[in-house]
C-alpha cells in the first residue's frame, strides 16, 4: 500500500487532525528550534557577552547544520519515507530544546543550535509532501499553505512566550544581562517550548506510526533523477536561496533593529513587530498557496519578492519609520509575513507539481539544502555589518537588493504551474 492510498481511506476529521499535527510539527522544528533565536538574540548576544559577529555566527551555525541535514534527508529519504524523516527530525529538535532550557554555556547552545538545525531539516523536507498526499493533487498550494501557516504560528507562540515571561520573571524583552546566570529568560522560554515539543512529537508518533510509504531510490542518484523532473529547476532553486537569505536576515535582526531607534520603539514594540511578521506568516500560506493554484507558481513567486521588498523598506528605513512610527512598522512586518511564508509554500507546491511522496523529499531535500545555505549567508553577512558600520541598515540594504534579483530572475518567462497551462 503507498502512502497515498493509506492517505486516501482517511476520514476527514483524520486528515485535519493529521494536518494540524503536521503544521504542529513544522511550528516546533522551525519557529521554536530555529527562529526563536532570532527573537532572543540581543538576550543570548549580550548574556554571553558575545559581538554581534559571534552572536550571529551561532544562528549560521543553525542554519548551516540545516544545509547538511537536507543532505542527509535527500539521500535518505528513500529509505526512511517521508514520516519516517519527520519523526526523526522533530525527535531530534526535541532533544535540542532541552539542552537550549538548560544551555550552561555558550558550547551547550551552540551545539543544541546545531543539532536543532539538522533535525530542522527532516519536518521541513517530509511535512509539506505528506500534507499534499492527505489533500490531492489539485490542492497541493493549499497543503503548503497548512504547513507554513504551521510555521507562522510557532513564530506567534514564541513571541507570546517570551512577552509573557518578560511580564512575570521581570526582564524586559530584549533587555541586555550582563553574565551568563542572567539568561534565565531565553531558558525558561525554551523551557516552555520544550513542553509543546515534546506533546507534538508524542502526536506525531500516534498519528503516523503506520503511515505506509514506497520504497524509492536514494543517493544523489536518486536526488538528481527527482529533480530532473521539475521544470526550470535552476531559476527555481535559485529563487528559493534568494528568499531564504532575505527572510534570515530580516527575522534576525528586525528586533534589535528597532530597538536600537530607542526614541521610536521599546523592547515590546519590537517584538510585537516579530510577532505580527509571524501573524502575516499564518495568513500568507492560504493566500499565497491558493494564489499559486489559481494565478501560477512563478507569478505568484514573483508577486511574494515585491512584497518582500516594499515591505522590508518601510520596516527598517528610519525616515520611514520616523514619520509612520509604530503603525507602519507594524503592518510591514505583518505584511512581510505574508510573503514570508507565502514564498515558500508557491515553491513547495511547484516541486510537487512534478512529483509525489519520496520523489518529492529528495528533489525538495536539495532544494532546501540551497535554501539552507541561503538562511547561513544573512546571519552572518548581518552580523559583519553590523559590526563595520554599527548598524543594521546595510544589511536590510542587502536583503533588499536580493528581492530585486528574485524579481528579476522570476518576472518571465512560462509558468507550468498556471491554470492556463494546466
Amino acid at each position: 500500500m503507498t502512502s497515498v492510498a493509506h492517505a486516501d481511506g482517511f476520514s476527514r476529521a483524520r486528515r485535519i487532525g493529521t494536518l494540524l499535527i503536521l503544521a504542529a510539527s513544522a511550528a516546533v522544528s522551525q519557529s521554536f528550534g530555529r527562529f526563536t533565536y532570532s527573537l532572543l538574540y540581543a538576550d543570548m548576544r549580550d548574556g554571553f557577552s558575545l559581538s554581534n559577529t559571534v552572536a550571529s555566527a551561532l544562528s549560521s551555525l543553525n542554519l548551516l547544520l540545516y544545509v547538511v541535514g537536507s543532505l542527509v534527508v535527500a539521500l535518505t529519504v528513500g529509505r526512511t519515507g517521508l514520516s519516517g524523516a519527520v519523526r526523526i527530525g522533530l525527535a531530534g529538535n526535541v532533544v535540542g530544546l532541552a539542552l537550549l532550557a538548560w544551555s550552561p554555556n555558550v558550547g551547550v547552545a551552540a551545539f543544541a543550535l546545531a543539532l536543532t538545525g539538522f533535525c530542522a531539516a527532516g519536518v521541513w523536507v517530509g511535512t509539506p509532501g505528506l500534507a499534499a498526499e492527505l489533500l490531492g493533487p489539485e490542492r497541493r498550494g493549499a497543503a503548503a499553505g497548512w504547513m507554513t501557516g504551521g510555521v507562522g504560528s510557532g513564530m506567534v507562540a514564541a513571541a507570546a512566550i517570551d512577552a509573557f515571561l518578560s511580564r512575570t520573571d521581570g526582564t524586559p524583552s530584549g533587555e541586555a544581562a550582563l553574565v551568563a546566570a542572567d539568561l534565565s529568560h531565553p531558558r525558561n522560554v525554551y523551557r516552555i517550548e520544550l513542553v509543546i515539543g515534546a506533546a507534538a512529537l508524542i502526536a506525531l508518533t500516534v498519528a503516523v506510526r503506520r503511515w505506509s510509504r514506497t520504497p524509492g531510490r536514494t543517493g544523489f542518484a536518486g536526488a538528481r533523477a527527482a529533480l530532473a523532473k521539475v521544470p526550470q529547476a535552476g531559476r527555481l532553486i535559485t529563487a528559493y536561496t534568494l528568499h531564504a537569505f532575505v527572510v534570515t536576515t530580516v527575522l534576525t535582526f528586525i528586533v534589535a533593529h528597532l530597538e536600537g531607534y530607542a526614541e521610536l520603539f521599546d523592547a515590546r514594540d519590537a517584538t510585537i513587530a516579530f510577532s505580527l511578521i509571524g501573524v502575516g506568516s499564518i495568513a500568507g500560506g492560504p493566500i499565497f498557496g491558493r494564489s499559486a493554484d489559481r494565478l501560477g507558481r512563478r507569478r505568484t513567486v514573483t508577486i511574494g519578492f515585491c512584497v518582500s521588498m516594499i515591505s522590508t523598506v518601510f520596516m527598517t528605513a528610519y525616515p520611514l519609520l520616523e514619520a509612520g512610527g509604530q503603525a507602519l512598522a507594524w503592518t510591514a512586518a505583518f505584511i512581510f509575513g505574508t510573503s514570508f511564508t507565502g514564498v515558500i509554500a508557491s515553491i513547495a507546491a511547484r516541486v510537487s507539481d512534478s512529483l509525489s511522496g519520496d520523489e518529492f523529499g529528495a528533489a525538495y531535500g536539495v532544494a532546501t539544502i540551497l535554501f539552507g545555505l541561503g538562511l547561513a549567508a544573512g546571519p552572518q553577512l548581518g552580523g559583519a555589518t553590523a559590526d563595520w558600520f554599527d548598524s543594521f541598515g546595510p544589511a536590510f540594504g542587502l536583503a533588499v537588493a536580493a528581492c530585486a534579483a528574485g524579481i528579476a530572475l522570476t518576472g518571465w518567462g512560462d509558468d507550468p504551474g498556471s491554470a492556463s497551462a494546466s
